[in-house]
């Protein structure tokens, strides 16, 4: 927009980000050229813009015909990086602020978020071994036609 070629169909209005299109049909075949599009008008152009608006990178400004205005926040926030999609799911533990909050539950005595290592040894674990059927034959068929 500062180009001196761009003058006669787009300009600044003010210092706080807005401009206005003077030549409306002419920004949009440039845009059109920019963006491979050779068919481009201000009607398509009006509507390719709504991306911008949806990112908050600029805003129409009601009440002015051809005029917008850019949003420095919202550039700001589109410029920022975007965490990656292996940062964004970290294990809880590997976060600064669980720490602090697992501390806290365990100076007000609640249950440990770990159970203590429960002891096993070689021999029977369960008990001793009870049939689950209870007949008398010893399996689920007590005729053996049935296999």
């Amino acid at each position: 927009m500062t180009l001196a070629a761009n003058a006669g169909c787009i300009t600044w209005e003010g210092t706080n980000g807005e401009f206005k299109m003077t030549d409306p049909d002419e920004v949009a075949r440039r845009w059109g050229e920019r963006k491979s599009k050779p068919n481009m008008n201000y009607d398509k152009l009006s509507r390719a813009l709504r991306y911008y608006y949806d990112k908050n990178i600029m805003t129409k400004v009601h009440g002015k015909r051809y005029a917008y205005k850019f949003d420095f926040h919202g550039i700001a926030q589109a410029l920022q990086p975007h965490p990656t999609e292996s940062t964004m799911y970290k294990y809880p533990t590997d976060l600064p602020y669980v720490q602090s909050y697992h501390a806290h539950q365990q100076k007000v005595n609640f249950v440990s978020p770990h159970p203590p290592s429960m002891p096993v040894t070689s021999s029977n674990f369960f008990g001793h071994a009870t049939p689950y059927w209870s007949s008398q034959t010893g399996g689920i068929y007590p005729n053996p036609n049935h296999l």
